[in-house]
């Protein structure tokens, strides 16, 4: 099982005005540089991201079938910015067929539609698509527990640990982080618009994990 060794969260960098308006070819490698260091250093900057999937619509010599993957995989950690899409609606669909596109698909498809153990079996199956990107998992957990904290006032330790595929010892860091903790058997999650009218000790019983996951 992996270890959490803090909450890491993504730097998001001010978009760069060179980027803006930008599709010169000769600013493609330097864009694919760009992606990698968000990758290594745990930085995000959708804009330059987008500007890359552009330039290569634009310049189709220069598609470059790992640069797609990258910025895939950086959308997928910030998916509550709908980032995925935006990028997936720049790439033509020859490259939905690639192995490591594809399986970025699929795991997207299964955070928005919470179904989060087949997510970590799936994101476990694919880690050669994952692999690449620093505070990939630890991005994962920050938007699965966002989806939890809208959904409920109170819910089950055990179903939080599954659903953020950590240990107890991992969770206590994981909350206490957040200012929370465990109370016996639950966790009781701090109100917000989402579950103001919801009475603590229950989950709101008409709305669904997954549709709450399309909020974002």
């Amino acid at each position: 099982q992996r270890r959490v060794h803090g909450i890491a969260h993504m730097t998001k960098l001010l978009p760069s005005e060179k980027y803006r308006g930008n599709y010169e070819i000769s600013t493609i490698s330097e864009l694919e540089e760009n992606v990698k260091l968000q990758l290594s250093q745990n930085l995000y900057d959708m804009e330059a991201n987008l500007a890359l999937l552009k330039l290569y619509q634009l310049y189709p010599e220069k598609e470059n079938v790992e640069g797609i993957r990258h910025v895939l995989l950086k959308a997928l950690m910030d998916l509550k910015e709908n980032a995925f899409s935006l990028a997936m609606y720049l790439i033509p669909e020859k490259f939905h067929e690639d192995t490591a596109v594809e399986s970025l698909m699929e795991l997207a498809n299964l955070l928005e539609v919470a179904k989060y153990d087949e997510f970590w079996k799936k994101a476990e199956d694919s880690k050669d698509a994952v692999s690449a990107a620093t505070g990939f998992y630890d991005a994962i957990r920050e938007f699965i527990f966002d989806i939890l904290s809208i959904t409920y006032r109170t819910v089950e330790t055990q179903f939080v640990l599954e659903a953020l595929n950590i240990d107890s010892s991992e969770l206590q860091k994981f909350l206490s982080s957040k200012g929370l903790k465990i109370d016996g058997d639950v966790i009781h999650l701090p109100e917000n618009e989402f579950t103001a009218d919801v009475r603590e000790g229950t989950a709101p019983s008409n709305i669904q994990l997954e549709q709450i996951a399309r909020i974002f």
